[in-house]
């Protein structure tokens, strides 16, 4: 019986001592046991939904982590090895100096084609000038051998006049070393020199008499056609030849290069030129 009376006392000042919970809520254990378990009961729901956010947060990590890790799993299966990566670098490389040497090897084509097309154009330069040199050549042959042909034919005409004036008769054709000599031979007298010293001594020993004869037989000469290199046109440098008015009739005044030129005298008054030469 003593000991539970001595436990209702104990019990009984319990109850009317205060004290304060944790939850800061000060009074007897009577009167604070509803609140402080409703506290208690608040408290422990509040760290129950922080943990359960913490553990949700986690697993989000988690399942970042993972899907990040996969992604990255996926990406490395894809990916080519890499042997594979250096074969496409080396081919990419093989490809970039190929393409360069098409290039350089087309830039060496195009410069070859243009030297060749220089070189072309030049030969047909070359070409173009050695044919105009040579028609030059050849005209002035041509040229040369007519004034040859000519200082023949007024020495000829002169050899006429003077056999006309030796025998009244002029043989017309044949040697005129012969004619001259025949000539020399019927006047006794023999000279030397050139053949055109010769006639021209037989004309000074035969005087107006062949002067006369030429009148009498000869035909008035025509003026001969001068013929130059401008008139082939070429460009000679020189102006253009005069003309001068003489008996009435214009005649061209053609300048001769060497001594055996003779202008002779004809009926009509007009100037030829025997043996002339294009200066």
């Amino acid at each position: 019986m003593r000991s539970r009376r001595t436990l209702l006392k104990i019990s009984l000042s319990l109850a009317e001592t205060t004290f304060e919970t944790s939850e800061g809520i000060t009074g007897s254990p009577s009167t604070i046991s509803a609140a402080a378990l409703a506290n208690l009961r608040e408290a422990t729901d509040k760290r129950a939904e922080e943990e359960k956010a913490k553990r949700r947060a986690k697993a989000a990590e988690a399942a970042a982590a993972r899907k990040a890790a996969k992604e990255k799993n996926n990406k490395a299966k894809k990916a080519p090895p890499a042997f594979k990566l250096e074969e496409e670098r080396r081919a990419r490389a093989a490809a970039e100096v190929r393409a360069q040497e098409e290039r350089a090897a087309q830039l060496a084509a195009e410069q070859e084609a243009a030297r060749r097309a220089e070189r072309e154009a030049a030969e047909l330069a070359g070409a173009a000038e050695q044919a105009a040199l040579r028609e030059a050549a050849e005209l002035a042959e041509a040229l040369r051998r007519s004034e040859i042909d000519a200082e023949e034919e007024a020495l000829a005409r002169r050899v006429s006049r003077c056999e006309e004036a030796v025998s009244s008769e002029s043989t017309g054709g044949g040697d005129l070393m012969r004619r001259v000599e025949r000539l020399e031979a019927s006047l006794g007298a023999a000279t030397e020199g050139s053949l055109e010293e010769r006639v021209g001594a037989i004309e000074r020993l035969i005087g107006p008499e062949a002067g006369e004869a030429a009148e009498q037989h000869l035909p008035v000469t025509e003026s001969l056609a001068a013929v130059s290199l401008a008139d082939a046109g070429l460009d000679t440098g020189r102006p253009a030849t005069p003309e001068s008015t003489m008996g009435g009739e214009t005649t061209c005044i053609v300048s001769a290069s060497r001594e055996s030129s003779r202008m002779l005298r004809s009926r009509a008054g007009t100037c030829a030129l025997a043996g002339h030469a294009l200066s």
